[in-house]
């Protein structure tokens, strides 16, 4: 290890980051005096102002798009090349974000009758286990896609605008298509019928299906018998999104 950055400030425990740092190639250790991270990817860069790009590029997947951790700030770039190891101090803006990520759902279990103390406590231990691995999941859903890709990155900042417009919704699946050109394999790949993405188009384009809602300012005859509501479009979207924000985390 040559590089490392500091952890000045995170709202997650360490267990928590560092389990979402090995998610994407990276692990936290403890410094002489912070948290810190290092990776083969701050190692491989010849300079502590390169290491520094590429820690802020971390940075903003945890406190961007992908709202895991909007208290997490970096502190100085460690250079253990030298002895005693070197640091040096970049200004880290403080956060202007207030959006949160939104907690998973639990389902609340009474433990079984008759169980003995020592039971009891490992019934607890484990359900606590269970509810960190369900919320290790939900943040690592949105926190791989978004290390790993701009548009999933752009695909979660949309799914989080609340009252979407159809100019969103369709934003939303352009940005998952790719580009009109892999439209036919994209389409094979995530099941969508010719017929239910033309009952789409109807609603999210044509506002003499969804009025102002829809993308275009003239009105057409619709294209189907049965365009999508407004929900069924947002649901048909979100569904579709879930499903490609998998497949770019490497989860089809």
């Amino acid at each position: 290890m040559r590089w490392s950055v500091e952890v000045q400030k995170s709202g997650l425990d360490p267990r928590n980051l560092g389990d979402l740092l090995n998610g994407i190639g990276y692990v936290l250790v403890k410094g002489e005096t912070l948290n810190e991270i290092t990776s083969p990817t701050f190692d491989a860069c010849l300079s502590c102002d390169e290491v520094w790009t590429e820690a802020k590029r971390l940075r903003d997947v945890f406190t961007g798009p992908a709202q895991i951790d909007l208290d997490f700030t970096l502190g100085s770039v460690v250079d253990y090349s030298t002895s005693p190891p070197s640091r040096s101090g970049f200004i880290e803006a403080a956060s202007c974000q207030i959006a949160i990520m939104g907690g998973v759902a639990t389902i609340e279990v009474a433990p079984p009758t008759n169980l003995t103390d020592e039971q009891l406590e490992k019934w607890h231990a484990d359900r606590l286990e269970e509810k960190y691995q369900a919320k290790l999941e939900a943040q690592r859903s949105r926190l791989e896609p978004a290390f790993l890709s701009v548009r999933a990155s752009k695909v979660l900042e949309l799914l989080d605008v609340d009252n979407p417009t159809g100019e969103i919704v369709y934003k939303i699946y352009e940005l998952a298509e790719g580009h009109p050109n892999n439209r036919r394999n994209f389409q094979v790949t995530f099941g969508i019928t010719q017929d239910q993405f033309s009952r789409f188009k109807d609603v999210v384009h044509n506002p003499t299906v969804s009025g102002d809602w829809a993308r275009h300012g003239y009105e057409d005859v619709p294209k189907t018998s049965n365009p999508m509501t407004k929900e069924e479009a947002i649901d048909f979207v979100r569904v579709l999104a879930k499903q490609w924000l998998s497949v770019i985390r490497g989860r089809p």
